[in-house]
């Protein structure tokens, strides 16, 4: 994975997280301490957020850090918002649901 494919894809997956928790720009920049149109270049992938601007993500917005890196080079250029506020959402569900959410998606596939 080159620079700018990782950019756009941590971007788009930051972009993601803060959709999933329903926060505008601003309120997520005031969540973790940077400028609004810092938080717009990350989202675009023209920028790569700093070592504190991801600490902050992850404590602040409370994301697992392994979600946060987790995209392989094939599948990042294809997953779309959606995919990753499912993936958020999935993440903080109980064993038992996911269980119910993977038998769903058994019957739907």
């Amino acid at each position: 994975m080159n620079n700018e494919q990782l950019k756009k894809d941590l971007g788009l997956k930051i972009k993601s997280i803060r959709n999933s928790k329903n926060y505008t720009q601003e309120q997520f920049c005031e969540l973790i301490g940077l400028e609004q149109p810092n938080l717009s270049n990350i989202e675009n992938g023209k920028n790569f957020p700093d070592i504190t601007t991801l600490f902050s993500i992850i404590k602040n917005a409370g994301v697992e850090p392994n979600f946060l890196f987790s995209f392989k080079s094939e599948d990042a250029a294809q997953a779309s918002n959606l995919d990753y506020e499912i993936l958020d959402m999935l993440i903080n569900l109980s064993e038992e649901s996911k269980i119910r959410v993977k038998n769903i998606i058994e019957i739907i596939k």
